[in-house]
């Protein structure tokens, strides 16, 4: 068991982990499936989205809410230390997250395909280095219960069947 404020922290760090997820996952998604460059996401940019509301994990499709995983149940089923993988998460997810958006700037910018190649190789080796925390914080919201599917399922299964670094 866990306090209501370490519920309050592990809900805030998951939705900050799920946002960063959400913000680039598409990028991810279009380099494993050789699509062609896209921007970075918005907040609209997907049907299903986890976000956070009066310190409850809530689950919505467009804007119909879907899941509440309440802080009180939080409180129940958590240890303290998945307060602690959460924020390790959070935080490897916005390092990776801003190594991501300077590199993937640089796909396909050259007119030179060796420089293009060099930076794909990057982002390959990068989608490897943080294959752990994509997976891992899938693999939480799973454990505490919220039903995943749309591009969770999806980026889930390109990153899994990338080889890990």
């Amino acid at each position: 068991m866990i306090t209501p404020a370490e519920a309050a922290a592990v809900v805030a760090a998951t939705k900050d982990a799920v946002d960063l997820f959400d913000r680039f996952g598409g990028q991810v998604k279009s380099f494993l499936l050789k699509g062609p460059k896209e921007a970075e996401g918005a907040d609209d940019r997907w049907k299903m989205k986890i976000g956070a509301e009066e310190g409850n994990l809530v689950v919505k499709q467009d804007s119909r809410t879907l899941q509440i995983i309440s802080h009180e149940k939080l409180s129940e089923i958590l240890h303290p230390n998945d307060l602690a993988l959460v924020k390790t998460y959070e935080q490897k997810m916005n390092e990776y997250f801003n190594l991501w958006r300077s590199v993937y700037s640089e796909k396909d910018s050259s007119q030179y395909p060796l420089i293009n190649a060099k930076v794909d190789n990057q982002l390959e080796k990068l989608i490897r280095k943080m294959r752990g925390q994509l997976l891992g914080i899938l693999g939480f919201l799973e454990r505490i219960g919220i039903q995943l599917d749309d591009h969770y399922h999806c980026i889930r299964q390109l990153v899994t069947d990338v080889q890990p670094a």
